[in-house]
């Protein structure tokens, strides 16, 4: 009874570790990001100065709490690995030798797809997405003018969502390999899914075809990508 107590107080006490853990690296990484956010805020506004937008600010502190925020969001980015980790090094012990190497395996793939998603977002979207308002606005001679809070909102709203789609491969061969799900089940929903991701890209995208299907396709390609890592990642037994 004694030793099932000590390893209850023992699990406990990694967990409290881990949290410290995570919470310092998101410090730290807030911290670098504050740094490193400002020249990138600079680049973010002088792109939308190119297109002819014309940046103000209500209040005095608007642009000086936009630098901020942005901050946190990059510190969050930066500290991701520390803290994905922290969370797979608690559940380690409970998952196979074989379980672990795959982990072991996709962290870092897992900061690389969501990179891969945001520059996707900021290259290629964003872009299109920001001449279709600005055509509408224009062609009723509506004057481009936006807060730098906004315009990051903007971003962020676009650029956030894709990053974390585009997780969806490394989480299907995770889920495959453990035999969560298989490629034969992905395959009998792909209408589903296809309807789900055509719903997702309609909220994430403007309200127009070309901006859906802009979103829709590398979200189905990405999709279609994971019922081929399913078909490979499965348990031999299967």
């Amino acid at each position: 009874m004694h030793d099932k107590e000590q390893t209850l107080v023992e699990h406990l006490t990694e967990l409290r570790e881990r949290i410290i853990k995570s919470l310092i690296a998101l410090v730290i990484g807030v911290f670098i990001a504050v740094f490193v956010s400002q020249p990138i805020f600079k680049y973010i506004m002088e792109q939308a100065k190119a297109d002819g937008v014309q940046l103000i600010q209500y209040t005095f502190a608007d642009t000086f709490l936009t630098q901020l925020r942005l901050a946190i969001v990059l510190g969050l980015v930066l500290a991701f690995p520390v803290v994905l980790y922290q969370i797979v090094a608690f559940i380690l012990p409970a998952l196979k030798p074989e379980e672990k190497r795959l982990l072991y395996i996709g962290l870092p793939f897992a900061t690389g797809l969501f990179l891969a998603g945001w520059a996707f977002g900021w290259f290629i979207v964003v872009p299109i997405t920001k001449q279709f308002f600005l055509s509408i606005a224009r062609s009723v001679e509506v004057v481009d003018a936006i807060t730098p809070s906004n315009y990051v909102k903007f971003v962020l709203g676009i650029c956030n969502p894709l990053g974390i789609a585009f997780e969806l491969p490394l989480v299907v061969l995770i889920l495959a390999r453990i035999g969560l799900v298989t490629h034969q089940f992905l395959s009998r929903v792909r209408k589903y899914a296809f309807l789900a991701l055509m719903i997702l890209a309609a909220v994430l995208s403007p309200p127009d075809v070309i901006s859906m299907t802009i979103f829709l396709v590398p979200l189905y390609g990405l999709y279609e990508f994971s019922i081929i890592l399913a078909r490979f990642a499965a348990p031999k037994n299967q």
